[in-house]
Formats: C-alpha cells, structure tokens, sequence
C-alpha cells in the first residue's frame, strides 16, 4: 500500500498569471491529466495578463487572490491590507467574470491560526476565507522544481500527517516547476493518491 492509499490531493498554484509560458505548459499538463487545481494569482498580474488569467478559468479551474504584489500581509496595516485584496478581487472579476472566495497571503504570512487580525477583518469584509497548505513542494528553492530531493521532503511530510485524508499541495507558477509537473503527477499516482477538485 502507498502513502495516499485512500487518500487525495488538490494541487495549487501560487504567483502567476506570469510567466505566461509556465502556466500554458501547467494548463496544458492539468488537461492532459484530467485534473482540476487552484490558482492564486497576483492581482497586478492579472491586470497585465487578463487573457491568460481568464484561461485558468477556461480550464475549468479556480482562480483565488493572493494579493495585489505579494508584501508580507501580516507586517501591513489594514488599509494596506485592504487595497491589496480588494484591487485583486477587482482585477479577477474584471479579467474572468469571478469572483475569488479565498485568500492565499504570501509566505502564509499571517494565514495560520491564529490569523493575523487585519488580514482576518478584511478577509470577512470581502467574504474570502483564508486558505493556506498542507505540503509545501518548496519548488521555489534553488534548485527549483520538484527533483528528487525535493520529493523525498514532500514524502515526510505526507508521513508526518498520517491521519489526514485530504492535502492541498503548494507550487508556484514558474518553468521549472511546469517542466516538473508531468513527473510530479505521475509520482501522486504511484503513491496512490486521487486527485480532489478545490
């Protein structure tokens, strides 16, 4: 029996819609797998990158806020708090026609219980819960990806929450995570996990 015997997982994407060509290939992976992730997107990105913003979407994904320009949320004050959420959220409904139910702060900052108090207030006012991970891939340290070292980690901490069922698994928007990803999935497999919606 292997470690996700009975067990799945949601597969998220932090960063992004940029660079473009990352996320088409990570787009083009999910499909070619049938799997549905989430997406937390940067909202001056989506500004920018409206189209590739509403092709997440296209994809039959989620797409959820993880700020305007990713500042550690938990050292910002509420008004900074609040403009960067709320600018998100704009650029989202006006890029895809959705409207973001989560927040995903950068770093977690902030987004384990206890929740930072600005970042839960403003969360409420604009009806996001705050979502954080269960398995940090790490992929964005050097050497970035998901190699081999990289899922020995991720193994231990599957092991380390035995009792879980249900993981939400953190990667970025990034080429050498989207060259990594068919790989990644593969090993999900072996492992004997099922692949959750968000």
């Amino acid at each position: 029996m292997g470690i996700g015997t009975g067990k799945s997982v949601v597969l998220s994407f932090d960063d992004g819609p940029e660079p473009v060509v990352a996320l088409a290939s990570i787009l083009a992976t999910l499909k070619t797998n049938s799997i549905v992730a989430e997406f937390f997107v940067l909202g001056s990105e989506v500004e920018k990158q409206p189209n590739r913003a509403a092709s997440i979407v296209a994809g039959g994904h989620t797409i959820q806020n993880h700020s305007w320009s990713h500042p550690d949320l938990k050292k910002a004050s509420e008004t900074e708090v609040r403009d960067q959420l709320s600018k998100t959220q704009n650029a989202i409904q006006k890029a895809t026609g959705k409207t973001a139910t989560l927040i995903r702060p950068p770093y977690g900052a902030g987004g384990w219980p206890p929740y930072d108090p600005e970042l839960a207030k403003v969360a409420g006012e604009l009806s996001l819960r705050i979502k954080n991970w269960d398995i940090d891939t790490n992929d964005w340290r050097t050497p970035r990806g998901i190699g081999a070292a990289k899922i020995t980690e991720i193994q231990k901490q599957f092991e380390k929450q035995s009792a879980k069922t249900n993981f939400n698994v953190l990667m970025h928007v990034q080429p050498e995570t989207a060259k990594d990803l068919p790989g990644f999935i593969k090993q999900f497999k072996d492992w004997g996990f099922g692949f959750a919606k968000p």
